[in-house]
Formats: C-alpha cells, structure tokens, sequence
C-alpha cells in the first residue's frame, strides 16, 4: 500500500522498491540491461513493483542512514522516461558481478563459449544528475569517478517540440475517450501519466516519447577510463584544499590581532579545554606566519605574550609537545 520502501541489512545490503500504476512503465523497462540478480519488475492486475535488491552488497565503512525520502523521486522521474537511474543501477550491477565473473572464469577455465554481454546505452544529460539519483549510486555505492566517466559519454537533452494535446486528444476513438472520463471520475492512480503516455504514442513526433538512443559503452571501458577519472578527481580535490587552506590562512595573516586576543581569552580560562583551544589558534598563528614568510615577526610577538603564562605548566606542556620555542624562565 505505498509507493516508496527501503530497507538495509544490518550488513549492509540495500533493497529500495517502487510501486507503479499498471501499465506507466513500459513492459519491457529492464530489457536490455541484464539485471535479472538484482532488480525485478513484477506486473500485477492494478500495479507494478520495481525492486533493487543487492543482498549481498557490504557497507560503506561509515554507517550511511539513508533516507526514503531522498529517493522516492526516482519514482517520477522513471515515469517521465528518465532512466538516468536505471543505468546507476546497471552500473552497480556490473560492480558487483566483477567478483563473481572472475570466480567463474577460474571455474570454468576454457570450456564454454562467451556469452554476449548486454550493454544499455548511456542516457542523456547524465553528467548532471538529480539529487535522487545522486542519492541512489551513494545507497548502490557507485564511485564518482565511474559516474564521471559514464558522463563524459552522455549527450546534451534533447529538445522536444510542445505537446499538442489538444490535437492528440482527437485520435482517440471516442469509446476510449469515454473511458479515460470514467476512469477520471473514479481517481484512478496514475490516469494523468497514463493518458499523456497514449496521446504521445499516437502522436506522428514520436520524438516526444522516444529520444535518440544515447552511446552503448561497455562496463570494461568505463572502468579502465574511470581510473584516470579517479586520478584528476583526487588532483582537483587536493587543489582545491590546498585553495582553501590558502585562503583561510590569508584570513589569519589579515587578522591575527584578533586571534592573538581569542588566544588571551582562552589561555585565561586556566582549564584544559581553554588550553586546547589556545594551542590551535597559536600554532594556525604559526602556520601564517610560516605561509608569508614572517616567522621572526611571530616569534617576537609569540616570546613576549608567553611570558607572562611560563607559570602555566600544563600550558607549557602542550607548547613543547608542538615545538613552540620558548624564553628561558
């Protein structure tokens, strides 16, 4: 009786299900993707279930309490014909079936014949992906640099005409249109997307409901261009920090009086955590100075505001254990 579940093992395996109106996905949704261990999409008399169960997925280091809510959305945007979604969860598939093909392949050695690997092509506008979606591949713990580099093989959206509904509306035969009216009145679940759906599929654009078909890239391409994906993320990350680190370091050199004064105010506290507190804001003092080449300022100024708390020996403690250069008592 709801349209959204999740659910995690206490191990870690995720299982998100969404329900449907019958008949709003097409029949033949999963086709194509080679999922069959890990979505099912079951069709019942009055809905259909699409289920995402990796049981045997393990958890991310850190427990994750995901949340329904930042996923249900999914559930729309499949019902508007987005399969950004569906392709994360290819993408998880193939992650976890790489351990239990090469378990198979020391198996079975030589016998047998390949099988044909089935490849869905890559949707359009997937390098920008929803929050849902971006929920989805953190839930199926699918890399970022695989999503970057699936991305890199994504087309722009794709212009779509107006729908001309009023027009549309004429091509059904008037026993159909009698029953999407009574339909109506009852509030069936789901009759808008339903009736859009039949109204584009009568229209001659087809092009409103059937985009072109995005790249087919295999599994084995992405992950070898992931890797160096993975290596211009980390080099971005760390630029980027470094950025950061600059920039706040500016921010200490532009206002070191105040800092010096938060120092006083925590040293004088006389507890532990006020020393603490002391120690970081000194030695961000230090790492300034250190940045713009103005150490001997700061330890001139750093002797003398010292001196008066040389009788602190907890204090001093902490100071040596960080390699401040002290005065001699």
């Amino acid at each position: 009786f709801f349209d959204g579940f999740l659910y995690w093992a206490n191990w870690g395996a995720p299982q998100l299900a969404l329900r449907f109106p019958h008949g709003i996905l097409p029949a033949d949704l999963i086709d194509g993707y080679d999922l069959d261990d890990f979505v099912t999409f079951t069709k019942y008399p009055d809905f259909d279930i699409f289920n995402i169960h990796f049981g045997e997925m393990e958890g991310p280091d850190e427990w994750i309490e995901y949340d329904l809510g930042s996923l249900v959305t999914i559930r729309d945007e499949l019902m508007e014909g987005d399969l950004r979604a569906l392709y994360i969860v290819w993408l998880a598939s193939q992650r976890m079936s790489e351990g239990y093909d090469e378990e198979e392949d020391e198996e079975d050695g030589d016998e047998g014949e390949e099988e044909e690997i089935s490849v869905p092509p890559v949707p359009h506008t997937f390098g920008t992906l929803s929050e849902a979606q971006e929920a989805l591949a953190e839930l199926l713990q699918v890399p970022e640099e695989l999503l970057v580099a699936a991305a890199r093989h994504s087309k722009a959206s794709v212009s779509s005409t107006v729908d001309d509904f009023a027009a549309w509306v004429k091509l059904l035969p008037p026993d159909r249109q009698n029953d999407y009216l009574v339909r109506l009145a009852h509030n069936e679940p789901g009759l808008s997307r339903l009736f859009v759906k039949e109204l584009r599929e009568l229209s001659q654009d087809k092009t409103t409901a059937m985009p072109p078909t995005g790249e087919h890239v295999t599994y084995a391409r992405l992950l070898a261009e992931s890797k160096a994906v993975k290596v211009q993320l980390e080099r971005e990350q760390r630029e980027q920090e470094q950025a950061a680190r600059l920039r706040h370091l500016q921010d200490i050199r532009d206002q070191q009086d105040d800092y010096w004064h938060q120092v006083d105010l925590a040293v004088m506290r006389g507890t532990g955590t006020g020393y603490d507190e002391a120690l970081r804001l000194l030695i961000e003092l230090r790492e300034a100075a250190d940045q713009f080449k103005e150490m001997q300022e700061f330890q001139g100024r750093f002797r003398a505001w010292v001196q008066p708390h040389l009788r602190r020996p907890a204090f001093i403690k902490r100071l040596q254990d960080r390699k401040f250069t002290l005065p001699e008592a």
